[in-house]
């Protein structure tokens, strides 16, 4: 790919969107095309309508195809996409026009190109809130998205490309950023979060039951560790969503000399959300595998009350989602006030609009360039060069050993931060993307009943005292 000087930051997004969509058995579009296609999207992303800004999502999908496959979608869960009568030329001009009429989180653009190369608006897209409804803890399955993948245009400057869920590549303004840390998933900051955890399940409960092997106990809370890992990310998705940047600081322990709480609270649902819907999960899917059992032996026959039960249990599971998704956008809508937003070990609030007290004399932070702090790709950085929030923090986590704090900036990046080995390490450019994706893996408990979840709950909660 040739690389034209007027279009320096959209070429390298190009270029990476070229390089790996091969990897999801997916031939990409000609260099050329892509090119067009990022340049139209960033120089958009650059302009206004009547002041407003261009935001909007594309799918770049083939017009034969993608009618033919609109056509068998599930006409209850599945996308579609309306044709236009005529085509309009995918540029600025039509991009800002149509963008109005396509919010991101609800539908989208369907492009693709003639075969001159030239790309082309030929529809819209519906039902892209159920990608966001499955974000959101709303939806229970991985939603198609319409095309061989999709971009979206996030802010002045930024683009970004996915296949799915999987995030390509995005361009913002004039860094383009490849890899996203899954610090969640891996590395120190994933074993910060899982060390909490066991310091919420602390070992002498094991002792309680005494059926229950140690493996057994470990495959317990590696499930609610699933869980404790996605409500993070789902509070840190939520503050990006506001624009207003923001942070949650996870403090060894409360109340905390280094902080000042200008509004003080305390919200424990959250953690007591976790664990009531990890229960009613094992209580549906234990219900699933009845009905199985019982239409395997009985034929088509099956007891009313067993009917009823499993309905039951796909309510309760509802209203537990629901209930963990209210508790999320709550501690996220904290964050709108100047300020962190104060938790402790288990995840619960102590209080808002939270200010740092450090003498710390941090002079510089350690960039990591991988979830795992490798030290060899550490790049070292002036504190100077962060902002007065980031700055707060980092200074917080260095004076702090065993805080954990994430930033939010105003353009939503998302960054970690943390003490490892004695050193503060900054990362950047968080995935919470993947993280999702962990809800659906195989159940690991499928052999326990839900009252050994009851159990380690009650009594988990029986131990929770604040000062």
């Amino acid at each position: 790919m040739s690389q034209p000087n007027n279009g320096r930051f959209p070429y390298h997004l190009a270029q990476l969107v070229a390089q790996r969509l091969p990897g999801y058995d997916v031939s990409p579009p000609t260099d050329q095309i892509l090119l067009r296609l990022f340049e139209s999207l960033y120089f958009a992303s650059l302009k206004t309508d009547e002041a407003r800004p261009c935001r909007c999502t594309i799918n770049f999908v083939d017009p034969d195809t993608g009618l033919d496959e609109t056509s068998r979608q599930d006409s209850t869960s599945g996308w579609t996409v309306i044709p236009f009568q005529e085509r309009f030329p995918l540029n600025v001009r039509s991009l800002q026009k149509l963008a109005d009429a396509v919010d991101p989180t609800v539908s989208s653009l369907a492009v693709y190109h003639d075969s001159d190369g030239e790309l082309f608006i030929w529809g819209m897209v519906d039902q892209e809130i159920r990608y966001g409804d499955y974000v959101a803890l709303n939806a229970t399955e991985d939603p198609k998205r319409a095309g061989i993948f999709q971009a979206t245009i996030t802010g002045v400057g930024a683009v970004s490309a996915f296949k799915n869920f999987a995030l390509l590549g995005s361009l913002e303004q004039d860094n383009l950023v490849a890899d996203y840390h899954d610090v969640l998933w891996e590395g120190p900051v994933h074993q910060r979060l899982k060390d909490n955890l066991a310091f919420n399940l602390k070992d002498e409960l094991a002792s309680s039951y005494g059926d229950i092997s140690a493996t057994q106990l470990t495959q317990v809370k590696d499930l609610l560790l699933i869980r404790w890992q996605n409500a993070i990310c789902r509070t840190l998705f939520n503050i990006q969503q506001y624009g207003h940047g923001g942070g949650l600081i996870i403090a060894p322990q409360c109340p905390s000399n280094d902080v000042s709480v200008k509004y003080n609270i305390v919200y424990d649902r959250l953690p007591k959300a976790l664990f009531r819907l990890a229960h009613h999960h094992l209580t549906k899917r234990q219900a699933t595998e009845s009905i199985a059992e019982i239409c395997r032996c009985a034929g088509d026959t099956l007891p009313c009350d067993m009917h009823f039960e499993s309905l039951q249990s796909q309510k309760d599971l509802d209203r537990q989602k629901r209930e963990l998704l209210g508790c999320v956008r709550f501690i996220a809508s904290l964050s709108r006030v100047d300020g962190f937003v104060l938790l402790d070990r288990r995840l619960v609030v102590h209080g808002f609009g939270v200010e740092t007290r450090s003498n710390s004399k941090l002079a510089d932070v350690d960039v990591a360039g991988d979830a795992k702090a490798s030290p060899r790709l550490f790049r070292k950085v002036p504190l100077s060069q962060f902002g007065t929030r980031h700055r707060a923090m980092l200074r917080y986590c260095d004076a702090n050993e065993g805080a954990l704090g994430f930033v939010i900036s105003q353009d939503g990046d998302i960054r970690a931060t943390m003490k490892h080995r004695g050193r503060l390490i900054l990362w950047e450019n968080i995935n919470v993307q993947l993280a999702y994706r962990a809800e659906n893996r195989g159940s690991v408990i499928d052999n326990f009943s839900p009252a050994l979840i009851t159990g380690l709950f009650c009594q988990w909660m029986s131990s929770v005292s604040y000062a």
